[in-house]
């Protein structure tokens, strides 16, 4: 066997107990979004990208004006896992007067897509929002295996990874979001039912080149996509029990990983971070600031 082989699956074999460490701590499926915080919702479920390690999931439903709502991310391809989201929706959505009207989508892994090619079906007249950096794999067909990354982790990993992306948005149904930072409100010329200050997005690329972080601004709440995890810990990349990197075989940049958590750590006014891979209820504001400073 060559070295490189042997460097290869020495990696990949990191990666499985990693991932064997993951399953110790994943969370009973919600069967429902459970109110977190006021108009904050969440539903966890199981991603069993390999068998023997499921790996908890969220996505978010987000009550912007009274019975208007936001969904952020939109899950797995699994499809237990999909109807799973689409009956979420529509238990939580139970009056007749209540609308989504917008998804977010933090970034084009597949384990934060899979739902979307159903709920552009369902819903015709929905859009879909996210960083304009992303748009060449969300829209584009474009593979993350053709990004650069700056670990042999995600060099290795990469090559495993599928040539399109798991669900391609129509550009008709697109919006994007600019810049280093905003306001959600800012991609719509007027919209009601999305007041200005509800939900800011924060770029915080690293983990894909055009990663976002939504901030919830009345509760003081991060939902920090896989710019953290709250499981276990990444190990050698984090010294704090229960938070780690993000998922670094999966990253591009754990440089500009590092980054991004440092400028959401000193954002204004948080009090708790929720990432996508979370076996809790968050992660205090105190405990990350501690994180990146450790």
């Amino acid at each position: 066997m060559r070295n490189s082989e042997v460097v290869a699956s020495a990696f990949l074999i990191i990666g499985a107990v990693c991932f064997a460490q993951w399953q110790r701590h994943t969370p009973t499926p919600q069967p429902k979004f459970v109110e977190l915080r006021p108009s904050l919702y969440r539903l966890n479920f199981n991603y069993e990208l390999y068998v023997a390690a499921p790996v908890p999931v969220a996505v978010w439903l987000v009550e912007s004006n009274p019975n208007s709502w936001i969904l952020i991310d939109g899950g797995t391809t699994n499809a237990k896992n999909q109807r799973a989201i689409l009956d979420g929706i529509q238990t939580t959505l139970s009056s007749a007067e209540d609308t989504l009207r917008l998804v977010l989508v933090s970034h084009g892994h597949p384990d934060h897509t899979g739902v979307l090619g159903k709920l552009l079906d369902l819903y015709p007249n929905i859009k879909v929002a996210y960083h304009e950096k992303e748009e060449p794999f969300l829209s584009g067909g474009k593979s993350y295996a053709s990004v650069p990354g700056d670990n042999l982790q995600f060099n290795i990993l990469k090559r495993l990874s599928p040539s399109v992306n798991s669900t391609l948005i129509p550009s008709s149904r697109a919006l994007l979001l600019k810049g280093q930072s905003g306001d959600v409100s800012d991609v719509f010329t007027y919209a009601n039912w999305l007041p200005k200050g509800v939900l800011e997005y924060h770029a915080v690329p690293g983990h894909t080149p055009g990663q976002v972080a939504f901030y919830h601004k009345s509760t003081g709440s991060v939902i920090a996509a896989d710019s953290f995890t709250h499981i276990s810990a990444w190990w050698p990349f984090s010294n704090v029990k229960g938070i780690s990197l993000g998922s670094p075989p999966f990253s591009n940049s754990v440089e500009m990983v590092k980054g991004s958590q440092q400028n959401l750590a000193v954002l204004p006014g948080t009090r708790t971070f929720f990432p996508s891979h979370d076996a809790g209820n968050g992660i205090s504001a105190k405990a990350i600031k501690e994180f990146v400073m450790a």
